[in-house]
């Protein structure tokens, strides 16, 4: 177990020096010695814009503001002018450092916007999106998006499939340019109008990836946020159940120590409730009760954080998922862990009475929940996950007297057969049981001899 806890510990450290090279990358690009002057002695500007430029330089975030919004429209020309005419990787990569730090006021990038009517500065920035540089991409991501969230007029169709399909295609890479993109969706995602196009871009599943992986915590939050905006959208909120979005949520909820993580998640959790159909909204509480939200929700109670909205997220969730509880068949929590994919030995998966009670309800909606079953075997990870899906299969057989039939006709077996030879002894053994029960009438028999061999 030590071994495993130096390599997490060592995946950890990766990750967070990923994040430093990219902070450290932009500082080291601000201590450049490059001035705008050099921009005037090639053409590419005006005196008047250099020496405006010049002042943007070294001073603090509102010293910088004030200049701006005392000539936003000579700032919006300068930067226009130098995005159009670059002639060096370095410079592209000054000019794009400054144009990030002055857009992190948005109120400050929301008075250049209304100077660009033509809506030259998003194509510029657009354009840089296909450049073979990461840094100077992932600046022009995180500036586009924050003027995009601001801006009085929303993007073209086409503008908006490039920049949700090279900014999730980002996601999907997890490179050291990723707390970038975070950040930009960040921004993209607190205006409503571009949350339905980016879940239907598929953006949804990449985030839920990152976040089953050792990501640093800043990153967890960002993306967390993320969530958290699509989960103000009821029709975004009821779509999600597709995915294991709670699920996903649990597991970090139960890990981090971070408040501000945790008040997101929690945040997340009740639009997830409110905002869903009463029947999604029972399958996202299943699930938060099923991966053990519950527990920390009553350790969060006990902690005192000055912060109003937090407690009665708390207490809201915590009324709630006890309500839920009451409610909740062993047959829904087990479907509820089925769909989530990640199974484990909860006390159901080897309980005579569960099975003799419920084993006629896994053939509703057309086998939905022994489809899953298979999935999992064909798709999961997870060796624990496949040898209790095998088992499960193994017992629907066992208690449902056409259950063979029906295991033969969605394919199961041979799925099955294939597991014995797999690398996982607890895989290896619950596939030679399943088998055993598919196959044969004396299977308390054969299991016992089986596992007495073992």
């Amino acid at each position: 177990m030590a071994g495993y806890k130096r390599l997490d510990a060592v995946i950890e450290s990766v990750k967070e020096q990923q994040a430093a090279n990219a902070r450290g990358t932009a500082q080291e690009i601000r201590q450049r010695d490059i001035t705008f002057q050099e921009f005037y002695r090639s053409k590419q500007v005006n005196q008047k814009a250099a020496k405006f430029g010049d002042s943007l330089i070294g001073v603090s975030e509102a010293e910088r503001s004030f200049v701006i919004k005392k000539d936003p429209k000579l700032c919006f020309e300068l930067f226009k002018s130098l995005l159009s005419n670059f002639n060096s990787r370095e410079k592209l990569q000054f000019i794009m450092t400054l144009l990030s730090d002055i857009t992190e006021d948005l109120n400050t990038a929301k008075v250049l916007m209304r100077e660009d009517e033509e809506r030259s500065l998003i194509y510029l920035l657009l354009s840089l999106l296909g450049r073979q540089d990461n840094y100077c991409q992932s600046q022009a991501c995180l500036c586009l998006a924050r003027f995009v969230s601001c801006s009085p007029e929303l993007l073209r169709s086409d503008d908006l499939n490039q920049f949700l399909g090279w900014s999730i295609a980002q996601l999907k890479q997890n490179n050291e340019c990723l707390e970038c993109i975070t950040k930009a969706l960040m921004s993209f995602l607190r205006r409503g109008d571009y949350r339905l196009p980016f879940y239907e871009a598929n953006g949804v599943k990449p985030i839920l990836d990152l976040l089953d992986c050792r990501i640093t915590f800043q990153l967890q939050y960002e993306l967390i946020f993320s969530l958290w905006m699509l989960s103000f959208e009821d029709n975004i909120v009821n779509k999600m159940k597709e995915f294991p979005i709670a699920v996903v949520l649990c597991d970090v909820l139960r890990t981090t120590s971070r408040p501000k993580v945790q008040r997101v998640i929690l945040a997340t959790f009740k639009n997830l409730i409110v905002k869903s159909d009463s029947d999604v909204a029972e399958k996202y509480a299943a699930e938060m009760i099923h991966f053990r939200a519950l527990p920390v929700l009553n350790v969060l109670e006990s902690k005192s954080l000055d912060d109003t909205d937090f407690e009665e997220d708390v207490e809201f969730l915590q009324e709630k998922l006890k309500l839920s509880l009451q409610d909740l068949s062993s047959f829904d929590e087990y479907a509820a862990e089925v769909k989530s994919g990640r199974l484990e030995w909860s006390p159901v998966h080897k309980s005579d009475k569960f099975w003799r009670e419920n084993v006629v309800r896994l053939n509703d909606k057309d086998y939905f929940l022994l489809r899953h079953l298979v999935a999992i075997l064909k798709e999961s990870q997870n060796n624990t996950a496949i040898a209790v899906a095998a088992h499960d299969l193994g017992e629907y057989v066992r208690y449902y007297p056409r259950g063979k039939t029906v295991i033969d006709r969605l394919g199961a077996k041979e799925i099955v057969m294939n597991l014995v030879d797999h690398r996982s002894t607890e895989v290896r053994m619950q596939a030679l049981l399943s088998i055993q029960k598919m196959m044969v009438q004396n299977w308390e028999y054969l299991g016992k001899q089986l596992e007495n061999k073992s």
